[in-house]
């Protein structure tokens, strides 16, 4: 009987846990501030998407990736930074290695690189463009993502929850390394 009691207190305690993280992160924004776009691969051009908002950035782009092999992607992160937008990534500690990786390209070009330090993976797959967008879901910033899986992109206007993922990036980069070319 006393096991099934800490069982049942156990679970009531996680279940209000639950709710009360998930109704705090739900209402963190104000629902008028938010305006999002959701599009799916491989039918919806994310890839052109994500290269038109980062082609349209005026001030900055942080990237948070696990890896970023698209070309396109990589090409456009290298034009705004010419075009004096100060572009920063956040990677994974296994980027630099992984097949067809852009990491070189983009270090090159004097794009700043940090190793997020985390214990697992870097699995964020996050843009944060200027004080407007933030682009995010399941879609990784590799050609496959476009053309092999099915994924979703999401692209989220709102200046509350663009400072909710700065923070966040900021907060990462901070316990990171920056890369060296070489």
């Amino acid at each position: 009987m006393t096991h099934t009691w800490v069982k049942l207190v156990g679970t009531a305690i996680i279940t209000l846990s639950s709710l009360l993280v998930n109704y705090t992160a739900c209402h963190t924004s104000n629902p008028a501030d938010l305006y999002v776009q959701a599009w799916f691969t491989p039918q919806d051009p994310c890839i052109d998407l994500i290269v038109a908002k980062i082609l349209s950035a005026k001030t900055s782009i942080l990237v948070q990736a696990y890896v970023i092999t698209s070309y396109d992607i990589a090409k456009a992160l290298i034009q705004a930074h010419q075009n004096r937008v100060k572009v920063q990534l956040l990677i994974d500690k296994d980027a630099q290695t992984t097949k067809g990786s852009k990491v070189g390209l983009l270090l090159r070009h004097g794009i700043p690189i940090i190793i997020d330090k985390t214990v697992g993976y870097a699995h964020n797959k996050v843009m944060i463009i200027d004080d407007a967008y933030v682009i995010t879901g399941s879609f990784n910033w590799t050609h496959g993502a476009q053309t092999r899986n099915a994924e979703n992109l999401l692209i989220i206007t709102g200046e509350k929850i663009n400072r909710q993922f700065k923070n966040n990036w900021y907060l990462r980069a901070a316990a990171g390394q920056r890369l060296r070319i070489g």
